[in-house]
């Protein structure tokens, strides 16, 4: 049954998603996005959000990764992964270990905690589990942002449900202008349409209500129950369920998809893998006020595991004022200003050097 499938695969995925935050690689979350450092921890590694090669890259494989899927498995998403049907869909299950009277509100009212649920392992994807779980009693920012995250999650899942998926929800309708005729989809065999028993069961357990016998429609979000519901009913007469998957996986468009998608990875993969240990970078900010020295702003960054201590010096003529040490922890950045004084001369270029244990970087910088 292909709803014993689906409900492993959202199983796996819940697993997954309630799991990553607590797996540490290198002293840090497998999966963590830094807000105040503005970079994302992806096992033990460190993407920085402002290089924007590589983030650019990484977009491109995201989005190409998108589309090709829905093009090839057409609305694979909707039925099997996304929140909207896989929470539902884990309620129902569970409340139909309940007597029939209590399952419709058993459903509802496990909504509350799956969506607290939910709502909390948002925060961990920003904050270490153990610093979130604090927070929650300490921070009211923190706090309010866990009560409305979960206000906004039950109601959508509670009153919206599959009405959004057919009305509002934008990438159900993208995934609608994507397919082609080959992208695989359910539908019904049109061509044994006098042979169909009539039963309009597959009508009654379509979560977004539409009747499959009428060919495919937006509004389906491919979740495969009336499948199920269909073999149900053929089975036992020992006939060929009228409803199934059509489509062809294998052809140019597919492959065509494949080589871009695997060449936008490569890409990122290449341009992450490829950053120096260490960045430097100096800009002019302006003049110390009542004086001809100039005033720059300097950022460093340290994309090594390993602590950094550099020391920041200038080459050539003039004085440089400002802190001269620099220390750095793994994956972290620093940034100040230092004054730079040279006598009554103006014009030309100031060199800054960063020097420190296998790193000597030099940056120019007008001094006008």
């Amino acid at each position: 049954m292909w709803r014993t499938r689906r409900r492993a695969a959202a199983l796996a995925q819940a697993l997954v998603i309630l799991c990553l935050p607590f797996l540490e690689v290198g002293g840090e979350s497998a999966l963590r996005f830094d807000v105040p450092g503005l970079k994302l921890h992806i096992f033990g590694a460190v993407l920085w959000i402002d290089q924007f090669q590589v983030v650019l890259f990484g977009a491109v494989f995201a989005l190409l990764l998108a589309v090709g899927a829905t093009v090839i498995f057409g609305r694979i998403w909707c039925g099997w992964a996304c929140p909207q049907t896989v929470i539902p869909e884990i309620c129902a299950w569970i409340a139909s270990c309940l007597p029939p009277r209590w399952e419709a509100a058993g459903r509802r009212l496990l909504l509350l905690p799956l969506s607290a649920l939910v709502s909390v392992s948002l925060l961990w994807y920003f904050l270490p589990p153990a610093d979130a779980m604090t927070a929650l009693f300490r921070s009211r920012t923190v706090l309010s942002f866990f009560l409305v995250q979960w206000a906004v999650i039950f109601a959508m899942l509670a009153f919206a449900g599959a009405a959004f998926c057919r009305t509002v929800c934008p990438y159900s309708m993208l995934q609608n202008a994507l397919f082609d005729r080959d992208t695989l989809t359910i539908e019904f065999d049109r061509g044994r349409k006098a042979e169909c028993l009539r039963c309009d069961l597959c009508v009654l357990v379509c979560p977004v209500a539409i009747d499959i016998k009428k060919g495919l429609q937006r509004e389906c979000i491919a979740c495969t129950e009336c499948i199920d519901a269909c073999r149900l009913m053929t089975g036992p007469r020992g006939i060929r369920p009228f409803i199934g998957y059509r489509g062809r996986i294998a052809r140019g468009k597919a492959l065509l998809f494949s080589l871009l998608t695997a060449a936008a990875g490569i890409a990122f993969l290449a341009g992450w893998s490829l950053q120096p240990p260490v960045a430097f970078t100096v800009q002019w900010t302006g003049k110390a006020p009542g004086t001809t020295a100039n005033v720059y702003r300097y950022s460093v960054r340290n994309n090594r595991r390993e602590p950094l201590e550099l020391s920041l010096g200038m080459e050539g003529g003039g004085a440089l004022s400002g802190e001269g040490k620099i220390r750095l922890g793994p994956y972290s950045r620093a940034s100040g200003h230092v004054t730079v004084r040279k006598g009554e001369e103006s014009g030309g270029l100031v060199t800054f050097v960063v020097s420190g244990p296998g790193v000597l970087l030099r940056r120019g910088a007008g001094f006008p």
